[in-house]
């Protein structure tokens, strides 16, 4: 009986002690994986709690927000999202939470223009500029009606829109944790540091890179770090099932500048490249644009190892 009573009295102390440590967290919530990279990455081994509210497999473009997502977001301490271009779903609700960080409206951010012929929700006809292949879309829609974008919304891809967040969370996180205040100033200058050196060196890497292919075009902050440029898509827009014309068109080309690399967005399907696959096969290289093929916790890491990807790709014998 005695035995019993210490037991329930060991649980109801360990309750009270761990819901005052997440009490004492700052509870941060991320609309992306990248954006929670970065802010565990300034935080890391302080007292902060991240939450990624996109599961893995949806998109900012159809995600439904369920009732546990809007009391993550009423309850959070710090809200960083992408905006209200970028995701649409959070703009309601958004007001309702507390302190909140959009990314796309930061001054220092740069917003790349979507690819010429991308724009609104159709692309018509069979289309090359230069040596690359932008493409045509069948007319049908399958029933989605997204407002048209005005820039590429992949901005987390680009190391100087990641630090422009950074010097924002910065200020947040100093606001709401002053005791730490010189930590946070450090991780920052230490991820800037990271950043700013492996962009270097993969850049130097790929001076003489041939060229490549995506299978959706959301690389392109990438690309423009990295100096390096793809000659075409299969896809604009995940959602849209590209034309034949523009497939034919693509393929003429991948022979033409005998393209052997190819980065691979794992929403976009593999029997599309199937055809325009030939022998030897193209060599695949898969990059979740949302982080969600990254194991670790630190954006510094996670971009890393997309630039292995890409060099791997490359640069292969």
């Amino acid at each position: 009986m005695l035995r019993s009573l210490w037991v329930v009295i060991g649980a109801w102390l360990a309750l009270i002690l761990t819901s005052g440590a997440r009490a004492e967290s700052l509870q941060v919530v991320a609309s992306v994986r990248p954006a929670a990279l970065l802010v565990q990455e300034l935080t890391a081994e302080l007292p902060v709690s991240v939450t990624t509210l996109l599961p893995r497999g949806a998109t900012p473009h159809d995600y439904a927000l369920k009732p546990s997502d809007l009391r993550t977001l009423v309850n959070a301490d710090l809200v960083v999202w992408l905006g209200d271009d970028s995701e649409p779903y959070l703009k309601p609700v958004i007001r309702k939470a507390g302190r909140a960080i959009q990314w796309e409206e930061l001054g220092a951010v740069e917003r790349l223009s979507l690819r010429e012929l991308q724009r609104g929700d159709r692309v018509h006809g069979d289309r090359v500029h230069g040596d690359r292949v932008h493409g045509d879309h069948d007319q049908a829609h399958h029933g989605h009606d997204h407002p048209a974008m005005h820039f590429d919304p992949h901005l987390w891809l680009g190391v100087d829109n990641a630090l422009a967040l950074a010097a924002a969370l910065q200020d947040a996180l100093q606001l709401a944790l002053p005791q730490h205040s010189q930590q946070i100033a450090r991780n920052r200058a230490a991820l800037a540091q990271r950043l700013q050196q492996q962009r270097q060196q993969v850049q130097a890497a790929l001076a003489e890179s041939p060229p490549f292919m995506l299978s959706h075009d959301a690389y392109q902050y990438l690309e423009q770090d990295l100096e390096i440029a793809s000659v075409g898509a299969v896809n604009l827009d995940p959602e849209i099932k590209p034309g034949v014309k523009h497939l034919m068109a693509l393929k003429q080309l991948l022979q033409a500048r005998d393209v052997q690399c190819v980065l691979v967005d794992p929403t976009v399907s593999s029997a599309l490249l199937d055809k325009l696959d030939r022998s030897p096969p193209l060599h695949r290289a898969a990059i979740d644009p949302l982080g969600w093929d990254f194991n670790g916790e630190h954006y510094s890491l996670w971009l890393a190892q997309i630039y292995q990807k890409v060099k791997g790709c490359l640069l292969q014998p």
